[in-house]
């Protein structure tokens, strides 16, 4: 991150950066498959609270937290690629 602070366009490759990881984990968690398994490690990580382990097996909202982080960072990406190519 702080080479990419010194560089001419560092805020530009941070962005495209941000912008593929996010749009990657995003794409994961708003599978079926990457939510089961983030609900799961939640899950077994709340093991001996079984009123909150059953809170986190309910949950829904894994997958439309995903389908917003995905946008973001396809908008990021998007931007940043817009901004190198204008300068």
């Amino acid at each position: 991150m702080q080479l990419s602070a010194q560089a001419i366009h560092g805020g530009q490759v941070f962005l495209l950066i941000w912008g593929v990881v996010a749009l990657l984990m995003g794409s994961v968690l708003s599978s079926q498959k990457g939510s089961g398994w983030f609900r799961e490690v939640v899950r077994s990580g709340l093991q001996g609270w079984p009123a909150q382990q059953a809170r986190a097996q309910d949950f829904g909202g894994v997958r439309v937290i995903g389908a917003m982080l995905a946008v973001a960072g396809l908008t990021g990406l998007v931007a940043a690629v817009a901004l190198l190519t204008r300068g």
